[in-house]
């Protein structure tokens, strides 16, 4: 390249919202040469303006609708090639569109949130729609404690797929990702404080709000946004009501001739409708078959496949406590798909 282009124009597959300055540009003498980027859709803009000649490295950073993470970096040279003290950040390791440390720590996250969700959600479902009189307090605290827990943590994982810096984090807390954490601790705090009332119906409201929340930050379906959103959110209710159910199964066996019957019934339902939904969910994220062991998102879905024929497998035994170390594993496989980019 002969001369300084005006700016740095990115174009993404779906409408992005900058994370901090967004795009930075850096000379090679190591100056920051770009404007703060300005996002229209799916097109990301800075100007720049720089006397120097060399190598120049571009590092970005942007939040997705979903509110999902995503950065890189590239260079380009105006005139011979040179050294760039910021070389280094072309050199980063990618998992999907995070960091390895913010994969991780958005995979655990949302399995904390998930598994909270099941245990606060999913047991006082199976309490009201089983018609049972058993207070389960202990595992409901737990999971209330759970999903406070998972917010600071998808918090760091948000910041380590991006950059620890201040203008970075406020940022991400302004952005839909940072109201849609708001909202998911409101919901937590909320069921804590419902907890003290007798019906279990309003806790149920809770939770119908928070998956919704969860279906606003979940990978969006191409042509059809708001008909997946639903969709993981009746995933996740459905999952939650089965994991749920199963752990209050266990804390406190039901009795009777009528018990198993009844139980089954509830698992039997929760399941399906899990089935279902996350069918659906798989094949508009996959499109093409050859997908699945191609790419770590198929990958990860046939895997969570497999252990959910586990699960049926328990389920078939009557073995109840193998059944809910098993759904653990699913939840655990679900939270990588949540965190992983499925393939376009």
């Amino acid at each position: 390249m002969a001369t300084m282009p005006l700016g740095v124009e990115l174009i993404f597959s779906e409408p992005v919202t900058p994370a901090g300055a967004g795009i930075k540009v850096f000379s090679p003498s190591g100056h920051q040469i770009a404007s703060r980027a300005i996002s229209r859709g799916n097109l990301l803009y800075a100007l720049m303006s720089s006397a120097e000649t060399g190598t120049f490295v571009v590092s970005w950073q942007v939040l997705a609708a979903d509110t999902h993470p995503s950065r890189g970096a590239f260079r380009f040279s105006i005139g011979r090639p040179s050294a760039n003290p910021y070389s280094s950040l072309l050199s980063g390791g990618q998992i999907g569109t995070a960091t390895p440390l913010g994969f991780l720590l958005q995979a655990i996250a949302r399995w904390v949130h998930f598994a909270g969700f099941a245990l606060a959600f999913g047991v006082v479902g199976y309490q009201a729609l089983t018609r049972r009189k058993t207070r389960y307090t202990r595992l409901v605290g737990t999971g209330v404690l759970l999903l406070i827990a998972a917010e600071p943590l998808a918090l760091l994982g948000q910041l380590a797929s991006l950059s620890f810096d201040g203008e970075t984090a406020l940022a991400v807390l302004a952005s839909g990702f940072g109201r849609l954490l708001a909202l998911r601790l409101a919901g937590a705090l909320l069921t804590w404080v419902l907890l003290a009332i007798e019906s279990p119906w309003p806790v149920l409201g809770v939770g119908v709000a928070v998956a919704l929340v969860d279906g606003a930050s979940a990978h969006s379906i191409p042509g059809l946004p708001a008909v997946g959103q639903v969709l993981v959110a009746t995933h996740i209710a459905a999952m939650g009501l089965w994991v749920g159910g199963v752990a209050a199964f266990i804390a406190v066996p039901e009795r009777g001739a009528s018990a198993p019957r009844r139980f089954g019934q509830f698992a039997g339902l929760s399941f399906g409708v899990a089935g279902v939904s996350g069918l659906l969910l798989a094949v508009a994220h996959i499109g093409l078959p050859n997908t699945l062991m191609t790419t770590p998102y198929g990958q990860v879905l046939v895997t969570k496949v497999l252990v959910i024929g586990v699960a049926v497998s328990a389920v078939l035994l009557r073995r109840r406590r193998l059944e809910f170390g098993v759904l653990l594993a699913v939840v655990a496989a679900a939270a990588v798909l949540a965190a992983l980019p499925p393939p376009r």
